[in-house]
């Protein structure tokens, strides 16, 4: 007999519902959540719109973007474990809708929900397995190829996530950031995959998943 179906953390009113520990905040375009090296006291997250964790070095005054995060997603999570400052600035790109979780009202959770810390684990090992794929990416692939692999990405995750058409949201300078080149340099491309027929600009950032798809399989 099948066994009874998960619910989705998506839909658990724990995360979507303010109570003890949780309070729900709408961000706007460029906000700060929290900043790095800000104490780690807290899970985020993110009920609608998109985050962006960048990490930055004072000494050589460089920045450089390590996830841009959707609806559906978690950070801060490293609260959970030994982390006890931010190793990471989160900023909301756009408005987005924030919950953020006491750190010991998120461990006594899991602790007493089984089903929910089931659900929780395969977020992260979903998470682990996506930032070793981008890991791997910034290594053996050019510049040209992870931002077509990139854009590919978040189309797919923002198709989940929103309904209508799919317009891209993220700036040449966070590509940039998240590619690991200039911003000119990205200009580059994307005119190149413009007169190629990858994408257009109508109303936003539109995407020919078939075309870029190719151009990656070729």
């Amino acid at each position: 007999m099948a066994g009874k179906p998960r619910r989705s953390l998506r839909f658990t009113p724990f995360l979507t519902e303010a109570g003890p520990a949780r309070s729900i905040r709408v961000y706007r375009d460029k906000e700060v959540i929290y900043s790095q090296g800000s104490p780690a006291d807290a899970v985020f997250y993110l009920q609608s719109g998109m985050v962006k964790l960048t990490v930055g070095s004072e000494h050589r005054g460089k920045k450089a973007v390590l996830a841009v995060l959707v609806e559906g997603d978690f950070f801060g999570e490293g609260c959970l474990g030994r982390e006890r400052q931010r190793v990471s600035t989160a900023t909301s790109m756009g408005s987005s809708t924030v919950t953020r979780l006491g750190k010991n009202v998120f461990r006594q959770k899991i602790d007493r929900d089984p089903e929910f810390a089931a659900m929780f684990m395969a977020y992260l090992l979903s998470q682990t397995a996506r930032f070793k794929a981008d890991l791997a990416d910034h290594f053996l692939n050019s510049s040209e190829r992870r931002l077509a692999r990139i854009l590919l990405m978040y189309k797919r995750f923002l198709q989940k996530s929103k309904k209508g058409p799919f317009t891209l949201r993220l700036s040449q300078t966070t590509l940039a950031e998240m590619v690991g080149t200039t911003r000119s340099r990205i200009s580059t491309f994307m005119n190149e995959f413009r007169k190629k027929g990858y994408v257009r600009y109508n109303g936003g950032l539109r995407i020919d998943s078939e075309r870029l798809t190719a151009f990656l399989q070729g």
